[in-house]
C-alpha cells in the first residue's frame, strides 16, 4: 500500500547517527504501513482488522525465528535481533492501530492515555532501546511525554 504523506521523518532522519538510520527506517516502515492499513483507503473495518492481524502474525513469526517472504518483515526482524528490541512494543502499535479502526472518539482522558500507551509510548521506548538508553527512568520520562 503506497500512500503519500507529509511526514517529519525525512527531516528528522538527518539528525540520526548514521548507524541508526537503517533501524529507524525499518521501524518507521512497519509503523507507517500498519497505520495506513488502519487509516487509509477504502477497505472495510473487517478487512483492516484482518490485515493488522497478519502484521501480528508476522511479529509472532519474527519472535519464533521464522523467515518472512516480505522485505518489510525481513528488515524488521534483522533490526529487532540486532538491537534486541522488545517485540511487545510492535504488538502494542498494532493494538493501537486496530483501535484506530473501531474507535473514533474517546470518552475521557484516561481512555486517550490508554491509547497513547500503545501508540506513542512504544515508539519512544524503541528509540531508547536503539540508543541503549532504556533505563527505567528514561522509559518513564519518555512515556510521560
Amino acid at each position: 500500500m503506497s500512500v503519500d504523506h507529509y511526514e517529519n521523518f525525512p527531516v528528522a532522519s538527518i539528525l540520526l547517527p548514521p548507524y541508526l538510520k537503517a533501524a529507524v527506517r525499518a521501524i518507521y516502515a512497519f509503523a507507517r504501513t500498519a497505520d495506513d492499513i488502519a487509516d487509509e483507503g477504502d477497505a472495510t473495518p473487517e478487512q483492516r482488522l484482518l490485515a493488522l492481524d497478519q502484521y501480528n502474525n508476522a511479529l509472532d513469526d519474527i519472535e519464533a525465528n521464522i523467515d518472512s517472504q516480505e522485505k518489510l518483515f525481513r528488515d524488521l526482524a534483522t533490526i529487532i535481533r540486532q538491537y534486541q528490541l522488545p517485540i511487545g512494543a510492535f504488538h502494542d502499535l498494532i493494538s493501537a492501530f486496530k483501535q484506530d479502526v473501531v474507535t473514533k472518539r474517546y470518552q475521557n482522558f484516561e481512555d486517550l492515555l490508554d491509547y497513547c500507551k500503545r501508540s506513542a509510548n512504544p515508539v519512544g521506548r524503541l528509540m531508547l532501546h536503539l540508543y541503549q538508553a532504556a533505563s527505567p527512568q528514561n522509559m518513564s520520562d519518555s512515556d510521560a511525554i
